[in-house]
């Protein structure tokens, strides 16, 4: 069995489930694979756990009392959006678990759980979470780039203008002067009228 990298911090995992054999038997299991594993009787006590230890996965059981895994992921998502949720569910609930799915869960595994099954459909979440995460911040990274080099951009124009229009205004009557107002005032999206007036400030009184 692969395990995850023993050099970066065990990923922890939170296993929801009223039953507390299947949630010591998981426990186990987890454990064997290198993981860091958390246990919560309820949905509400899921979501303190949560909030506590911040969690990479959920394994949750659907059917508990009080709250189900159905109202839990959207509340779980809600704290942490990158969160990879596995449901458990009876063969009977293959609805409720495409529900959960729906809401947002990455996968759901039929009890009693075959343990291969649950190994490879957490690495799969992981990745997946992974992905996410990376291309979040790839285009936050982007947009970053592109805020600096619009700037830089809007700064070296008003400099690439400044200079252009104090030398329009030193030229004086330069023959090629109404030619180059043309070509300034289309580059800087302006009427060649503006572009006149503006050189005619810059011009020192006779």
């Amino acid at each position: 069995m692969s395990k995850p990298d023993q050099q970066n911090p065990p990923t922890t995992v939170l296993v929801v489930d009223d039953e507390d054999g299947i949630r010591h038997a998981l426990e186990r299991f987890l454990m064997r694979l290198g993981y860091r594993v958390l246990q919560a009787a309820s949905g509400a006590e899921a979501l303190d756990r949560q909030a506590a230890e911040q969690p990479q996965v959920m394994l949750s059981d659907i059917r508990m009392p009080n709250m189900s895994g159905v109202e839990l992921v959207p509340k779980a998502l809600a704290a942490d959006s990158d969160l990879a949720i596995i449901m458990l569910t009876a063969i009977d609930e293959p609805r409720t678990a495409i529900e959960c799915l729906k809401l947002g869960a990455y996968d759901y595994l039929i009890k009693p759980v075959d343990l291969d099954e649950l190994e490879l459909s957490l690495q799969s979440g992981l990745r997946q979470r992974q992905l996410e995460i990376d291309r979040r911040e790839l285009e936050q990274w982007l947009a970053r780039e592109v805020a600096v080099r619009t700037r830089d951009l809007e700064e070296r124009t008003t400099v690439v203008e400044d200079i252009a229009l104090t030398a329009l205004a030193a030229a004086g009557d330069w023959p090629g002067a109404g030619e180059a107002v043309e070509k300034l005032a289309k580059e800087l999206g302006t009427s060649a009228d503006d572009v006149s007036r503006e050189i005619r400030k810059r011009q020192a009184p006779a």
